[in-house]
């Protein structure tokens, strides 16, 4: 296979993202665009022994990224974390930054959900606007998935069941539980908090009836990082830690989305 494979991305599912590499080494370089945003999945990517260079967001850009013949490449670019808590920013950012790469990439995978409704038809849109085909998280029955949490367990009908299972629980992947001191701040929930003010914040969890945190268990990221992340937010806001049955847990979404994503590129390139 050869060509450029872009992925647009929250920092909440970096930790798919590299499932996705460690699973599939078929490519011969991955690039990630430096940012305020690439640190911590920069920090996995050594730790996980996936070697990788740093480009700037200038060079991407501007196109002076060098468009190899031959290989397979993957162009990493994270977005700010906090996008999903404002669906309609969050179109606008990734609907520019999709136009903004037309071209460059032979297929773009968005490494996010529904976020919302922020990115509904987020494809169509760009099949109408972009010569480059894109691909949003989509579970086994071809429905974009709502979320991070949804993505964790196979799409829209067992979110549902979940949802059915543990109301009132504040749920917890890897990657939502380590970002959580920089997240928590950028939600509509805390708007008005003064950062850092837990008391308030755990205030308002108690007006809105939460008193469980759903630990959800994908087996991606750092197990330890992920147990200390839980019992440091459980211990804050004096929650109980329910862990989810691993029988819920399914990489389906993330697996056929990236073969799917793998699988456009050639008739991008056979457009030119």
């Amino acid at each position: 296979m050869e060509g450029n494979l872009g992925i647009i991305a929250c920092p909440i599912l970096e930790d798919e993202i590299i499932y996705c590499l460690q699973k599939d080494r078929s490519w011969d370089q991955v690039v990630l665009i430096r940012n305020s945003h690439c640190k911590s999945i920069g920090s996995k990517m050594q730790r996980y022994g996936i070697p990788f260079t740093e480009r700037s967001e200038q060079e991407l850009l501007q196109g002076s990224l060098e468009k190899r013949n031959n290989g397979f490449n993957v162009i990493i670019w994270m977005k700010d974390l906090a996008l999903h808590e404002e669906p309609k920013e969050l179109r606008r950012e990734v609907l520019e930054s999709m136009q903004r790469v037309d071209g460059f990439f032979d297929s773009i995978i968005l490494f996010y959900g529904l976020c919302g409704n922020g990115l509904e038809k987020v494809e169509e849109w760009g099949q109408d606007n972009m010569h480059t085909p894109v691909t949003i998280i989509r579970d086994q029955e071809g429905n974009p998935v709502d979320d991070c949490i949804s993505a964790a367990i196979g799409g829209q009908k067992q979110y549902l069941k979940l949802l059915r299972k543990y109301p009132g629980v504040f749920y917890l992947t890897p990657a939502y539980a380590t970002n959580f001191d920089d997240l928590v701040w950028a939600m509509e929930f805390s708007r008005g908090v003064e950062r850092g003010d837990l008391s308030m914040l755990k205030m308002l969890f108690d007006m809105a009836g939460y008193c469980n945190v759903l630990k959800i268990p994908t087996g991606l990221g750092d197990p330890e990082e992920f147990h200390d992340a839980v019992v440091k937010f459980a211990d804050e806001f004096q929650f109980n830690i329910i862990t989810l049955d691993k029988s819920w847990v399914t990489l389906e979404a993330i697996d056929g989305s990236w073969e799917h994503a793998k699988g456009l590129m050639a008739g991008a390139q056979g457009c030119r």
